[in-house]
């Protein structure tokens, strides 16, 4: 296989960096030096590639969902074919916990991250927020449907609204863990949504 021109593999590279240093430090705690310094490439490269700091944030939303929707939709169809739909949404939550935790609980979800820290100024990364947020809600409905179809989940809520308290409680729960250090609590708040709150009657 050829290998990637030096070009397309700097960008590639500044892409991963941004993604790790946000992740870790947020949008306004990390700044463009601190990402190139990993990089190991100078100014001038960054600005041959992305417009600004925005575009480049907005870059990194839509490259981050791309990868971890590829993942889970890879896991739907392979290894968790076979799994409940609740078993499903435990076995997507676990994993997600697993990969922060081996950070020390010091990385977050990048979306949750810059919803928490861009504001209505910077409509280009919000699009792509919005955008990220969309297409990860119609997996979980899509699995929810499954699961209320199965008996598994209550039905007096549709499964875009469950997908949405999913979420948002997802988020919250990598939050909390970023602060305390504690991935047995964010399980534990995952796992009364799924079996308290989620609950079919």
């Amino acid at each position: 296989m050829a290998r990637p021109r030096r070009s397309e593999q700097t960008r590639k590279d500044l892409i991963s960096a941004g993604i790790e240093q946000i992740s870790r430090h947020g949008y306004h705690g990390t700044g463009i030096k601190q990402i190139l310094d990993v990089v190991n490439v100078p100014k001038g490269s960054f600005y041959n590639f992305f417009e600004s700091k925005e575009a480049f944030v907005a870059e990194l939303i839509k490259e981050y969902s791309k990868n971890l929707l590829a993942e889970l939709n890879g896991f739907r169809e392979g290894p968790g074919a076979d799994l409940s739909p609740v078993e499903k949404l435990r076995s997507i939550y676990q994993y997600g916990l697993q990969m922060y935790s081996n950070s020390d609980c010091q990385k977050s979800c990048l979306i949750g991250a810059l919803a928490m820290d861009i504001g209505p100024d910077s409509a280009t990364c919000q699009q792509a927020l919005k955008k990220a947020t969309e297409q990860w809600q119609a997996i979980f409905s899509q699995v929810l449907i499954e699961a209320q179809q199965a008996g598994e989940v209550r039905e007096d809520l549709s499964s875009a609204q469950l997908s949405s308290v999913y979420w948002s409680t997802w988020e919250g729960a990598l939050m909390k863990m970023k602060v305390t250090g504690d991935t047995d609590e964010a399980a534990q708040t995952m796992e009364i949504m799924l079996t308290v709150l989620f609950k079919a009657p």
